[in-house]
């Protein structure tokens, strides 16, 4: 039968069409109206800065811990030292990736089942409450348990990745400007986040004369890194203000599934239990089953009546439905083979893009596979240099011997580098160059730059111990910013090419599949770092252990530039 074709007024409405169909609409009228697509250029300023906002708080939750994760190991465990507490900072550090690993690809699901925008609200709220609790912990066990959870709870890096590629309907040159200002806070994030954790941490030890800390002195005694994580509570909740406030929901209505407490409980003890999660989808409150988790949940009248029901079960659509759900489920069922018949020869290619996307399907995409790959390996090497620089930093034997206020003023140094040239170096690689150069260009000019980094051992020869010269300082904060601006290039360059490897309503989830592998990545990136800082210090002739611990990372950093160069784009 020839395909009905539609003229210009009998179009279907949006919320009537299949998503092939209303990509393929959208297409013919982007190639018709190239003024719309210009003027659709310009960024939301409110949507924008609230993303932009709430990813500097994701970066805060992540890395604000980094600067005193050292001296909070030290001062939960008795008789460890500068030398010997790398390992353990870097427990602290890859509990919240350890955390984040195991939720990650199901917070994934659950931005295209109930919404992107409920997913980064629910993250931001479970976030400020155990923040203060891990701020609070008594013993090194219990941070690690609370900073563990806390990363349990993070699930906004996916959804907000998927929301700038929506947010711009596939103009390249506004989702490139909107990347360049999100992911671009990110970085900048890793650069200012650490200085507000280096300030506020420990404040009876840096400020013993202020007014607040002498009010304050018995708590911040007893949790003296309560108050950088008060300031992430609050950050947390500007940020859930915000993004309730000014940011629109980009999953079509019709795809939203209310949220449901009880239905949600219900299914975890169906999946405790071992029961039937594929026929059990919500209880009602009275009891009855209201839907199957099947595209064949509704029922009609000829197939309540072709089978059967057990007596214990009046008939209703319901009801008819389950019995029908579990005949089809059975193997040795003539129906269930006709329709296994069926399904496989008569799916049309609009059938196969509605299907969700499991982790199966998203790996078996070759291009999908290759960019989370490199995803991975970026987002390792990148943590190991965010983790080992403060262990440098305050090393006395192959380190710079400085406290946690230097380093956040090192920090402070390079953000202003950071930021004066990170939107225009984003923006102008991708214009000229498109994705995969900048991609290229930024991965080389990044990791493998660390290796200059224990340069500064020399210029800092003469300083005062627990000091940094005029010419340290500089020096620093450029080699520093420049690994974060490239890194920035890298990251964004590489969000936008892997969102690209799929349709539009699986990036959530292949956005969760992405932060599964890159929150283990980043998990074990800490705990690496530090056991090779602290095995280099430990036994190489100082100050050559912190060069050796560089010069590995770099090396590793030169392999990934390596990889850049096979990557393909999705094949239509």
């Amino acid at each position: 039968m020839a395909p009905k074709i539609y003229e210009r007024d009998d179009i279907k409405s949006s919320d009537e069409m299949l998503p092939g169909e209303r990509s393929l609409l959208l297409e013919d009228d982007d190639a018709a109206n190239p003024t719309d697509r210009k003027q659709e250029s310009d960024i939301d300023i409110g949507t924008t800065a609230a993303l932009a906002f709430t990813m500097l708080v994701q970066s805060y939750l992540l890395v604000s811990v980094f600067p005193y994760s050292g001296f909070m190991a030290m001062f939960l465990i008795p008789g460890l030292n500068e030398e010997t507490a790398g390992s353990y900072a870097g427990l602290i550090a890859s509990s919240f990736m350890a955390g984040r690993t195991c939720t990650s690809f199901h917070w994934g699901k659950a931005a295209d089942r109930h919404g992107r925008i409920f997913v980064i609200r629910s993250s931001l709220l479970l976030s400020a409450v155990f923040s203060i609790l891990f701020g609070l912990a008594p013993t090194f066990h219990v941070a690690l348990f609370w900073r563990f959870v806390l990363g349990l709870c993070n699930g906004m890096m996916g959804p907000i990745k998927t929301l700038v590629s929506e947010v711009a309907h596939g103009n390249q040159k506004k989702e490139t400007r909107m990347m360049a200002l999100i992911l671009g806070m990110w970085g900048y994030g890793f650069l200012i986040n650490p200085a507000i954790g280096g300030y506020l941490s420990d404040p009876v030890k840096q400020y013993p004369d202020a007014e607040f800390v002498e009010v304050l002195e018995p708590v911040l005694k007893r949790s003296p890194f309560l108050l950088p994580n008060v300031v992430g509570c609050l950050f947390c909740l500007i940020a859930f203000f915000l993004v309730g406030h000014f940011v629109e929901e980009t999953l079509p209505s019709n795809k939203i599934e209310h949220f449901s407490l009880s239905a949600f409980v219900s299914s975890v003890l169906c999946r405790c239990c071992r029961g039937p999660p594929e026929l059990i989808r919500r209880i009602s409150s009275i009891g009855l089953f209201q839907r199957s988790h099947s595209s064949q949940a509704e029922v009609s009248e000829s197939d309540q009546n072709k089978y059967e029901l057990p007596k214990w079960l009046s008939p209703s659509p319901s009801t008819a439905s389950l019995f029908v759900m579990g005949r089809q489920a059975d193997p040795q069922s003539p129906e269930a083979s006709q329709n296994d018949n069926a399904d496989k020869g008569d799916q049309s290619p609009i059938e196969e893009e509605e299907k969700a996307a499991t982790i199966r399907s998203l790996w078996g995409r070759r291009a999908t596979r290759q960019h989370l790959l490199v995803y991975w390996a970026y987002s390792f090497l990148i943590i190991c240099i965010d983790e080992t620089f403060p262990l440098f930093c305050i090393s006395k034997d192959s380190g710079l011997a400085v406290q946690e206020k230097t380093i956040g003023n090192l920090m402070s140094g390079t953000g202003l580098f950071y930021i004066s040239f990170q939107y225009f170096l984003l923006t102008g690689l991708v214009d000229r160059f498109g994705l995969y150069k900048a991609l290229r260009i930024g991965a080389i000019m990044s990791v493998p730059l660390c290796c200059l980094i224990p340069t500064s051992l020399w210029t800092n020869l003469g300083a005062p111990q627990g000091q940094l010269t005029v010419t340290t300082l500089v020096f620093l904060s450029m080699i520093y910013a420049t690994i974060r601006v490239f890194s920035s290039v890298a990251f964004s360059a590489l969000t936008m090419s892997t969102n690209k490897t799929v349709e539009a309503h699986h990036r959530a989830t292949m956005n969760g599949f992405a932060m599964l592998g890159g929150s283990m990545a980043k998990a074990a990136g800490p705990a690496f770092a530090g056991l090779l800082f602290s095995s280099s210090v430990g036994h190489i002739t100082p100050p050559f252990g912190s060069v050796l611990a560089y010069m590995v990372i770099s090396t590793m950093g030169v392999c990934l530039s390596f990889m850049t160069f096979f990557l393909q784009a999705r094949q239509t």
